[in-house]
């Protein structure tokens, strides 16, 4: 058993040791801090990304199911009213979407029902387009920003298969979400009336998808059988497929991102196993003299067990509080490349991962050298001595 005697021994040999070779052990647990920062911060920006496209496609599928047609516009807009009607199904959002230009710059235009535009987003500046308003349009607040366009401006809009730029009036600016950015300027989101939608590419009576609001009572499995009943070649897409697929490029990432986190924790596992390896060579002496003395394997064990284990949690403790700075700093670089707003999901459970991590690693990593410095024999020691 161990006692407090040879704890507090072992930490002030360890206290000394570690004032006497500054430079060294703080080598080692900067390695070890950089590891820890590592895993945590890259933790952190996955979740945060995670949850943020979720609730990106969540704002933009509004919809637990899709139908949508072949081509950029190819539903009849009566159906509707048809959908509504069949059972499980809780409403049903006629949307057209498409491609085009806003004041030069690419556009990604939705058009909808002034009705639906609370499904949609929520205004920060100015108003959602009423009823049977024209030429009006809601702008993302980014773009809005970077282009100093206010409420009550005016902007032209072109779709990519027309010809002619339409004049629409700012009524409202809105945070859309997801923004893209291109070689040389912004991409931006905009939402107009659906019968400006249809004006631009003439295609009136119809839309590009209808969104489809399930109730809350019925299973989404059957709901999708209903409307497969109702329409047998009717195209249908679920939410969750859009959210898997989103799910399957962020792990993609991960995995990249996951080898600097494993290239952080091989350059702590060396610096922690060269430090202490270092300490054992150095205190060769005094462990034979410990030895000599009566001092049994296991003390020695634990001395530099100590060691190990105050540069782990000096580390780990270093690491999290940099890996939350730095989840911070790509977090605003995401967001300034204009790839997506998302505010940092900051678990507990992250930190105390790497935090324990980063002692568990430092432990491990020693083991060698430990069992080394158990092993010295006192009198070959002296003798060379």
């Amino acid at each position: 058993m161990i006692t407090m005697s040879l704890l507090w021994l072992s930490l002030r040999f360890v206290l000394r040791d570690i004032r006497f070779r500054k430079f060294i052990s703080m080598l080692a647990v900067l390695a070890i801090a950089c590891g820890v920062a590592a895993l945590v911060s890259l933790r952190i920006v996955s979740a945060s990304a995670r949850a943020a496209a979720g609730g990106v496609i969540e704002q933009v599928f509004v919809g637990e199911l899709a139908i949508y047609g072949e081509g950029l516009c190819d539903i009849p807009e009566f159906i509707v009213h048809e959908v509504e009607d069949a059972p499980g199904v809780d409403r049903a959002i006629p949307m057209v979407f498409v491609t085009g230009y806003m004041e030069g710059v690419m556009a990604f235009i939705f058009g909808v029902k002034p009705e639906d535009l609370d499904y949609i987003l929520e205004c920060k500046v100015g108003r959602k387009f009423a009823d049977g308003e024209e030429n009006v349009v809601i702008v993302d607040e980014l773009f809005a920003e970077r282009r100093n366009i206010s409420v009550g401006d005016t902007v032209f809009l072109k779709s990519q298969i027309g010809s002619i730029a339409y004049p629409f009036k700012v009524v409202g600016i809105a945070n859309i979400g997801m923004k893209l950015q291109g070689l040389s300027a912004f991409s931006t989101y905009v939402v107009i009336p659906l019968k400006d939608a249809q004006k631009l590419i003439d295609k009136d009576g119809f839309v590009t998808m209808v969104m489809i609001i399930a109730d809350k009572e019925w299973d989404t499995d059957q709901v999708e059988e209903n409307l497969k009943t109702l329409y047998p070649n009717a195209n249908i897409l679920r939410r969750e497929e859009v959210l898997g697929a989103i799910t399957q490029i962020i792990s993609v990432i991960d995995g990249l991102l996951s080898a600097v986190t494993i290239i952080g924790v091989a350059v702590a596992v060396f610096g922690t196993s060269n430090t202490i390896m270092s300490s054992v060579r150095e205190h060769a002496r005094e462990i034979a003299v410990l030895r000599a003395i009566g001092a049994k394997s296991r003390d020695v064990v634990v001395m530099f067990m100590l060691e190990a284990t105050i540069f782990g949690a000096a580390g780990g403790a270093i690491g999290s509080l940099l890996g939350v700075m730095l989840a911070e700093l790509l977090r605003r670089y995401i967001e300034s490349s204009g790839i997506l707003t998302m505010s940092l999901k900051l678990d507990p459970l992250v930190i105390a991962l790497g935090f324990t991590s980063s002692i568990a690693v430092s432990i491990l990593s020693s083991t060698y050298p430990v069992l080394k410095a158990s092993r010295v024999k006192p009198l070959e020691v002296l003798k060379n001595e």
